[in-house]
């Protein structure tokens, strides 16, 4: 009878038996310069109890370190991704990484064609930024992926977590208007299926809640970035018999299209309706008057992002989904779009 054959030993294996990922593993005996001596030691003792000797030519493939790090966005022309990217970006190139960017403007192809370029480019970490996560091919796709990875304002599991505080930011908006008189208060913001509208909603609904103010859900009106729906829905809005007396919009495009909604019905802020946007854009700065404004460091968006995962891709030895969120704070920048409800005398000009 022949004895049966022993199964060799995998990297697996010896990831399993250090606590590591395999990526900690590979890049432990390929010499990466990303790791901890602590971790090298505690690969290597594991290398030995199991008795691994790794492919030779498997190992002379994972040797050429691609040095990149992979970058998705929905969409690179909102000015929100500019001063995060660009830090992030600042960050990498100091610790010798190339940042690979692609905008796959929440379509389910584009993010395909991302993940199969991290595979094919062996990158060696992931930088994700606000999506939607009701892509369930996409989200699957990116479990297969043994990548360190950090997001901004997205859950995916395994990930370490930036998320900006926007339930906060939008609970101070929706107080202050409040604290003005005003009780029917749009909230425009992006699709439901993303992280940050679902939080500014809850940020929201909890001012309501706090004075007991019933929410109107015909006031809610969520929209696809890039969609170019805001205009017809505040022009419904303003055209309705209870019309909103505040509106607090995203301050991207959206934000251009309120505007214009605003004065093609012959009104003006603050004096028929406030204004209220998040985040503190050009637009919101250079408009007459000034638009009031959530604002967030987005330079130290990045520049954690980028830190967090350089860190992870050094030591990469926590269990997936042991991180909690990093938050980052929101600011009201207070201006002159915003007054107490016009009265009935005043009316609508």
């Amino acid at each position: 009878m022949t004895k049966a054959r022993r199964t060799r030993p995998t990297i697996r294996d010896v990831a399993a038996e250090a606590g590591v990922s395999v990526s900690s593993v590979s890049r432990t005996l390929n010499g990466g310069i990303y790791t901890s001596a602590e971790l090298h030691a505690r690969i290597m003792r594991a290398v030995k109890r199991l008795g691994f000797e790794p492919d030779q030519a498997a190992q002379a493939l994972r040797s050429r370190a691609s040095n990149t790090i992979g970058c998705m966005v929905a969409d690179f022309s909102n000015p929100h991704y500019t001063g995060m990217v660009s830090a992030a970006e600042e960050e990498f190139q100091r610790a010798g990484f190339l940042l690979m960017l692609a905008a796959t403007k929440h379509e389910e192809a584009r993010e395909a064609a991302f993940l199969s370029a991290v595979r094919r480019r062996q990158m060696d970490g992931l930088l994700l930024f606000a999506g939607d996560n009701s892509h369930k091919d996409f989200m699957k796709g990116l479990a297969t992926l043994d990548l360190p990875c950090v997001t901004v304002d997205r859950e995916v599991p395994g990930s370490v977590p930036v998320r900006v505080d926007h339930r906060g930011g939008a609970l101070e908006a929706t107080r202050y208007l409040i604290g003005l008189g005003h009780r029917r208060i749009a909230l425009l913001t992006g699709s439901a299926a993303v992280l940050p509208s679902t939080e500014r909603l809850a940020g929201y609904r909890q001012a309501h809640q706090e004075v007991k103010i019933e929410v109107d859900p015909t006031l809610i009106r969520p929209h696809m970035q890039g969609a170019n729906t805001a205009f017809s829905s505040v022009c419904q809005l303003l055209q309705s018999a209870k019309p909103p007396t505040a509106i607090i919009s995203l301050g991207t495009s959206m934000l251009a299209e309120v505007l214009e909604a605003i004065t093609s019905n012959g009104l003006h802020y603050p004096q028929d309706v406030s204004l209220v946007c998040s985040g503190d854009t050009d637009l919101a700065r250079h408009a007459t008057p000034a638009i009031s404004a959530l604002s967030w460091d987005m330079n130290e968006v990045g520049r954690t992002a980028a830190r967090l995962l350089l860190e992870r891709i050094r030591d990469d030895d926590k269990p997936a989904g042991s991180s909690e969120p990093v938050f980052l704070p929101t600011r009201l920048i207070l201006r002159h779009s915003c007054a107490a409800p016009a009265t009935p005398a005043r009316g609508r000009k």
